[in-house]
């Protein structure tokens, strides 16, 4: 389906994250939200973070089961200056747009990466962090 969805209820958005979650190999997440609001409309799926080479696979892997997404860390705009926050953005098979995220305290340093920011993530790097877990590099 190509487009943007209109109207979608909690319980369809719901549905929709529960069929994604058991029909891909998936982490089990520790939180998942569903906001319905019209056209701002989002399922958020809050990952564990552990490490930053668990979590960058574990994005990887979101990111494979995807259209259209994207990578990006972010800082919060509060004192803890150490959280960083990787996440990916993307539609389910359906349509519905889905938000995938993780906090690691003392996550990567990343040039740009103020509070408050955000910044692109590139695959090549989440494949590096993911790759760390094993000892190896990119």
């Amino acid at each position: 389906m190509s487009g943007t969805r209109t109207m979608i209820t909690t319980g369809e958005m719901l549905a929709s994250l529960a069929e994604h979650l058991t029909g891909f190999e998936l982490a089990d997440p520790v939180q998942v939200t569903a906001a319905v609001d019209g056209g701002n409309s989002a399922g958020t799926i809050q990952l564990s973070g552990g490490s930053l080479p668990e979590l960058a696979a574990e994005l990887l892997t979101w990111a494979d089961t995807l259209d259209a997404v994207t990578a990006c860390a972010w800082r919060p705009s509060c004192p803890d200056e150490d959280l960083v926050v990787l996440e990916v953005r993307g539609r389910l098979t359906d349509d519905v747009p889905v938000r995938v995220f993780g906090g690691l305290v003392d996550g990567p340093r990343l040039p740009g990466l103020v509070a408050g920011r955000r910044v692109a993530l590139s695959w090549a790097l989440l494949r590096s962090w993911a790759l760390l877990a094993d000892g190896r590099t990119a």
